[in-house]
């Protein structure tokens, strides 16, 4: 594989790991979401710990893409 080739599958593979992680992190937040609603108090949910995790999550996700988009913008002619 050239080096080109490596970037890109490293940097594929982390934006699919965060992607995954992401993934995880808003379910974790939908159940604490659907226990507020059960309980009559949504507006409690977006206070949580999930929520924030959740939202860590999202802004590691997109700096992953980010980075894999710079990667793919380096491929060599």
């Amino acid at each position: 594989m050239s080096d080109w080739s490596d970037e890109i599958a490293l940097a594929t593979a982390e934006a699919e790991r965060m992607q995954a992680a992401e993934a995880q992190a808003e379910a974790r937040f939908d159940t604490v979401f659907a226990r507020s609603e059960a309980d009559g108090a949504p507006e409690r949910a977006p206070a949580s710990e999930e929520f924030h995790l959740w939202m860590a999550a999202r802004r590691a996700t997109d700096a992953a893409w980010g980075t894999w988009s710079l990667v793919m913008d380096s491929k060599p002619a």
